[in-house]
């Protein structure tokens, strides 16, 4: 049947209006992505390459490859919560794997309602579009686009990566969201649990492989991107004096430098990028504008099953007590997250507000030996840059807080003290070093 001319024209602004919404609905966005938790790329080169991996290996051969450059401290609530947030830990305020509890003031793992800026999920549900989260740090209580919380996985990290697979892998397929996070924490269990032996973790990764296979060829199917991405690296097969599952040493298995790559792109080495940066990426990825006006959420929440969550920490050297508030502690701030806080205000040269945060956590635990040490570093270097600039009374200050004794703290304090002209303080401060160790030449003629 041939329409006539002007039956054409009335219907070329409906045909094209319908090519629109055709091509719009093809041109969707979507973003896997998988995090994987101290995934390093030393050790993934290396089991790609012996063919432990494959898939990841296909993977690469079309995929963006970066380094992805970590944050300090490198502890895993914290810098997901920064991935998540594009912010530092100080604006969003996670700062710790676990807080006191509002109402019954026992200790539980760190919460949602702890973090007060927008997590990447809002921002993207506030836009109309789907969203499903499973396994992230801090998602309990959860919010719109939070299927799988935190507190939802069994401890045992293989039975917890293939709970979390199955779950997310249905959901995805029948929901086709626009974003899907996926987070392992396994990828970094393992490593605390074997203290980085290569062999041990073989099979693991194996199996993450095979998963990283179909996260792939299901983002093929959906015509979606997949990025892979960790928060840190890891020394695997390094050799370490400290326990990889002691709280004090824990950390210091993690390397700087983490991994990401996203598929499919041109194969190439891209400049490296930080972890700060990833919220924004994933935005844009998704054509969706970075959110600030969310509302944020308020501390509280309802106690739930904690136990297996809080052993588990303990057993990876990430909490030392399970002890509920003590008396003093006012809030649900434990003396960990105010000693992280410090510890980044000082890296960031804010150094006041670094000490005011180091003694916040002293006030809460005075035994405790981190924030003591941190403390320590921050007083006895400010005071000795305060007395190479002249400023003898502060450095005095500063030096005589200093709690841990040694031969050159007294010999600093004896400097700062003669500068004040303060003799006989000086001579004694000379005498406390020289009883510590008596091997200074240049100090014992001052007092012989």
């Amino acid at each position: 049947m041939r329409l006539c001319d002007s039956e054409t024209v009335r219907l070329r602004p409906f045909i094209a209006a319908l090519l629109l919404v055709f091509t719009c609905a093809r041109a969707e966005k979507r973003v896997i992505f998988i995090g994987l938790d101290g995934a390093d790329w030393r050790l993934l080169d290396r089991f790609v390459a012996d063919g432990t991996m494959p898939r990841l290996g296909e993977i690469l051969q079309r995929a963006e490859r970066r380094v992805l450059l970590t944050q300090h401290p490198p502890l895993s609530p914290l810098v997901w919560t920064t991935m998540m947030t594009g912010v530092s830990p100080l604006e969003h305020r996670i700062l710790d794997f676990t807080r006191f509890h509002p109402r019954t003031r026992q200790q539980e793992p760190i919460t949602s309602d702890e973090r007060a800026m927008p997590a990447i999920w809002s921002m993207v549900e506030s836009r109309g579009k789907r969203v499903g989260v499973f396994g992230m740090w801090a998602t309990y209580p959860a919010e719109p686009g939070v299927v799988l919380t935190d507190r939802d996985l069994p401890r045992d990290f293989i039975a917890a990566t293939e709970f979390t697979h199955q779950r997310a892998m249905a959901w995805i397929r029948e929901q086709k969201p626009h974003l899907a996070i996926v987070y392992f924490q396994g990828t970094d269990e393992i490593g605390h649990f074997t203290s980085g032996d290569v062999e041990k973790a073989r099979p693991y990764f194996r199996r993450i492989d095979e998963i990283l296979g179909e996260y792939r060829a299901l983002a093929e199917k959906l015509d979606a991107e997949l990025v892979i991405a960790s928060d840190h690296g890891f020394d695997w097969g390094g050799s370490h004096p400290e326990s990889s599952t002691a709280t004090a040493t824990a950390a210091k298995w993690h390397r700087n430098e983490g991994v990401y790559l996203r598929w499919p792109r041109e194969q190439a080495q891209r400049e490296n990028i930080r972890v700060d940066q990833i919220c924004g990426m994933l935005l844009e990825m998704l054509d969706v504008p970075k959110g600030g006006g969310l509302p944020a959420r308020q501390a509280g929440g309802t106690p739930a099953p904690q136990d297996e969550a809080l052993a588990k920490l303990k057993a990876l050297g990430y909490l030392g007590s399970t002890a509920p508030a003590p008396s003093n502690a006012t809030g649900t701030r434990t003396p960990q997250s105010f000693n992280n806080e410090g510890l980044i205000l000082r890296e960031a040269g804010r150094v006041d507000e670094a000490e005011r945060a180091f003694v916040q956590a002293l006030a809460i635990d005075v035994g405790y030996a981190s924030a003591r040490q941190n403390l320590d570093d921050l007083l006895a270097t400010r005071g000795v840059t305060r007395l190479r600039a002249n400023d003898c009374r502060g450095a005095a200050a500063d030096l005589r807080r200093v709690a841990k004794e040694s031969a050159l703290l007294w010999a600093s304090i004896a400097a700062a003290e003669g500068c004040l002209g303060n003799e006989r303080a000086a001579e004694e401060a000379v005498r406390k070093s020289l009883a510590l160790d008596p091997n200074q030449p240049e100090l014992r003629h001052l007092v012989d």
